[in-house]
């Protein structure tokens, strides 16, 4: 076999050397002589692509390696000095390398090579010339990136999730803002000092959650972009990287869900009539569709409602806000009034007396006790801190009760327990002066 550098026949010695060299180097190694010859497969070559030497040395079928139909690999290309080939098999993907003079480089992938494995490479081709200066050849040496490239795409997949949160977050914090300024325009929210810090309390620990989290995050990925850019990486590195990224993902995940619902919240608080639609209604049936809804939650609760309101009970009213009233009166039996294996009753009455509407929401529960029955309608108090309560069923009930249907309400808390509000509306709810006015008058 000549010698790549001078194209004479190797010495037993260089052959020796060249052999130890060039089968020895853990990279594939592919050389072709003037004619385009396989001379050189290395041993890596046979591992890697699963392809022996002997069935490609001497011939011109090194393409069969990586390609389903006869072309140039890049030492071809590179041997004939085909600019042209070079755009039409690696248009954009081919740049001159700059280790090594006048040798191209390439990244690409190939499907089912070798094996079947899916793979990337990245592969370095130059001429080879004897001691003359004459053309005897070219050389090209092979790396697998596929590592690389799988961990710079979960890389780039946990950048756009951090982005994707990120932004979230940002909606959520306008949305917060643009509630909050609603807030602050209504003269019925006589607490909103308090509401700000208790809203501003509650959003603390998640966004805190968030912020921690993504700050890890990102000093992770800045660790594992070292590592990769250095070689330094390692399987186990990578592995832990990974499952970093699954906990802390779905950290934020119930951070922002946990974000969103405070946010709905402070929605419902700040509506005003205008957001409905008025409507002729039959009050019973009603509170028949939110107790329909509810049927199984209830049931799961042990939980039987008797609806006493009577048929005859005429309504101009709105039918949103008075559902949402029923929905978290029961929501709020359902979390504080009972033990889980006890049996509970809910009785609703109403009855109209001229105008006005008289309704009673009371269950069989522990009560309130007194020492909390001035605090029930404030923002954020709750008894069931973290586990599910958040403090605002109550007061959203009070803003919708005594805003915008215009009406008012009374707590009673018998000493031997249960709950009962008393619940005053007129039947024909208050009109706004104008679209932007929160003034009612009827």
């Amino acid at each position: 076999m000549p010698c790549p550098d001078s194209g004479n026949p190797c010495s037993a010695h260089e052959q020796k050397l060249l052999d130890e060299i060039v089968h020895t180097y853990p990279q594939p190694i592919i050389v072709i002589d003037n004619d385009h010859r396989v001379i050189i497969w290395n041993k890596a070559c046979e591992k890697v692509f699963g392809i022996p030497a002997k069935a490609v040395l001497g011939t011109k079928d090194q393409w069969k390696t990586f390609y389903p139909a006869p072309r140039p690999i890049l030492a071809d290309v590179v041997l004939d000095d085909d600019k042209e080939q070079l755009e039409q098999f690696y248009p954009g993907l081919h740049r001159k390398s700059p280790f090594i003079e006048d040798a191209y480089e390439v990244e690409s992938f190939f499907p089912k090579l070798g094996s079947n494995i899916d793979r990337w490479l990245y592969f370095t081709a130059k001429r080879l010339y004897d001691e003359d200066g004459n053309i005897v050849g070219a050389i090209e040496s092979l790396i697998d990136i596929t590592q690389r490239m799988e961990a710079e795409a979960e890389v780039k997949q946990l950048n756009d999730a951090l982005s994707d949160h990120s932004q979230k977050l940002e909606e959520a914090n306008e949305e917060l803002k643009a509630t909050m300024l609603k807030l602050a325009n209504t003269q019925k929210l006589a607490s909103l000092g308090k509401l700000v810090a208790g809203i501003s309390h509650e959003l603390n620990t998640p966004i805190g959650n968030i912020r921690t989290i993504s700050t890890a995050l990102r000093a992770d990925t800045s660790r594992i972009q070292d590592q990769l850019n250095s070689g330094e990486m390692t399987k186990s590195a990578l592995e832990s990287f990974l499952s970093n990224v699954l906990e802390s993902t779905d950290l934020i995940e119930k951070s922002t869900a946990k974000t969103a619902e405070l946010i709905l919240s402070c929605q419902q608080i700040s509506t005003n009539d205008n957001q409905y639609d008025r409507s002729q209604l039959d009050l019973r049936a009603l509170v028949e569709e939110v107790l329909n809804r509810q049927t199984q939650t209830l049931a799961r609760s042990n939980i039987i409602v008797e609806n006493l309101i009577p048929h005859d009970i005429p309504m101009n009213s709105f039918a949103a806000p008075i559902q949402q009233i029923f929905d978290n009166l029961i929501n709020n039996t359902r979390m504080h009034a009972f033990d889980d294996q006890q049996t509970g009753k809910i009785k609703i009455c109403a009855q109209l007396c001229d105008k006005t509407i008289t309704l009673i929401f009371s269950d069989t529960g522990c009560g309130i006790p007194t020492k909390n029955v001035a605090k029930v309608f404030d923002p954020f108090f709750t008894t069931k801190f973290g586990q599910g309560g958040n403090g605002l069923g109550l007061y959203i009930i009070f803003n919708l009760v005594t805003g915008v249907l215009g009406g008012s309400l009374e707590l009673q808390s018998p000493d031997d327990g249960g709950f009962e509000l008393h619940i005053t509306l007129p039947s024909t709810s208050p009109y706004a002066l104008t679209a932007e006015d929160d003034t009612y008058y009827i």
